[in-house]
């Protein structure tokens, strides 16, 4: 029997541990940073298994040291921990045990699969031909910029990261039916920038608005004026939003306001697109304040960057995938996500791919999607990703 049958026979053997970890996951999420107990779990199926476990400011990585006449270089292997501040709507065995927290995106899912993947490829260890990183990851979720950054620089720090030939991270969705398999080439997922804008002008009466520099006006006409700079500027075939959702003025009826604050957030496909809009809105609010006689300030939260695939390794993907549940089960997204995801500061650096597997079943009732209340999945899939994330560690390149 070859290592590819080996993999698919035993990725089965180990499927209803993979639905254990899940379980016992789910039932006890913890979010952001704070996962020690969901490291100290995963630390204790990696010991069990012998798997050597590498320094970390955050999360757990995990080496599988291949054999004898193995190629130089890494495969990396990233699963993302957290879960979100919500409280569970389901009525179901692994419902989670702690009061406002819920693994409502699946990363207990994505957890599971690794650790049954990491099982598996330990157990073959000697048939492999490169090492294989294993990444589990708190925060993606956030605070802040979450944990991908800071993962990254330890394996920076460890000099690991020149030496990775290819990264992959599966993630479970309800959008697609259990079975199937979702790729992208290109950018996936969207850069995420927050920004904060104050406008001062002048208060006044209601009723002589001559003698007033009306604050709240300008805030309008800056909102309409990015509403025509992104329709007009930005081209359409350029996946990008610019959002405000939020701006306050005003105390009264007949107060023009001397103050307004807007708050929005800006997300884009492309980092050139990113960087012209953010450049483009300044511009325009400080042409609207120069003429009136305003000030403003316009404070810029730099959020995610844009999540690139790497062309070769998503083709690579690709082929696994069919392999796995065929070839009229990969499904090719022809647009990016305007969601956004931490695992872009890997694909920064390097050659990654993000991959979507296939969770949806309506006749089990597994329909709502992510960051819902009501978010569970098929944990069928979980077999489906195990062994994706097993071949990809042998077949990728």
């Amino acid at each position: 029997m070859d290592l590819i049958e080996d993999i698919r026979t035993q990725a089965g053997l180990v499927g209803k541990d993979v639905i254990g970890y899940r379980r016992h996951l789910h039932m006890h999420p913890e979010t952001g940073f704070d996962t020690q107990e969901t490291e100290r779990f995963v630390k204790q199926i990696l010991e069990g298994e012998r798997i050597e476990i590498l320094p970390s400011s955050v999360g757990v990585i995990g080496k599988i040291s291949a054999g004898t006449g193995k190629k130089a270089g890494y495969i990396a292997l990233r699963a993302d921990m957290d879960a979100l501040p919500l409280e569970e709507a389901n009525d179901v065995p692994y419902r989670s045990r702690a009061e406002g927290k819920m693994h409502a995106c699946g990363h207990d899912g994505h957890t599971a699969m690794l650790l049954g993947a990491a099982t598996v490829l330990q157990r073959n260890r000697e048939k492999l031909s490169r090492d294989v990183l294993l990444i589990f990851q708190p925060a993606e979720e956030g605070p802040k910029l979450g944990g991908a950054r800071i993962m990254l620089k330890d394996l920076e720090s460890m000099g690991l990261v020149p030496e990775i030939r290819a990264m992959a991270a599966l993630h479970l969705t309800t959008e697609h039916p259990a079975g199937t398999v979702a790729v992208r080439y290109g950018s996936s997922m969207a850069s995420t920038d927050e920004f904060d804008i104050g406008i001062t002008g002048l208060g006044g009466h209601g009723g002589s608005p001559h003698k007033a520099i009306d604050a709240l006006s300008l805030a309008a006409r800056f909102v309409t004026e990015m509403e025509s700079f992104m329709s007009r500027r930005i081209d359409p075939l350029d996946s990008a939003v610019f959002a405000i959702g939020v701006l306050k003025a005003g105390t009264a009826a007949n107060i023009i306001p001397e103050r307004a604050t807007l708050s929005g957030t800006l997300r884009c496909q492309r980092e050139e697109t990113r960087g012209f809009i953010l450049s483009g809105a300044e511009k325009h609010l400080q042409a609207i304040c120069s003429w009136s006689g305003a000030a403003y300030t316009m404070d810029v939260r730099r959020g995610l960057p844009v999540l690139v695939n790497d062309n070769q390794k998503v083709e690579q993907a690709e082929r696994i995938a069919a392999e796995i549940v065929g070839a009229d089960k990969v499904i090719r997204l022809k647009y990016p996500s305007m969601g956004a995801e931490d695992f872009a500061y890997f694909s920064e650096k390097i050659p990654a791919v993000f991959t979507w597997i296939g969770a949806r079943n309506e006749e089990k009732g597994f329909v709502h999607m992510m960051h819902n209340p009501r978010f569970d999945f098929d944990e069928d899939a979980l077999a489906v990703g195990t062994e994706m994330l097993c071949r990809i560690a042998v077949k990728m390149e």
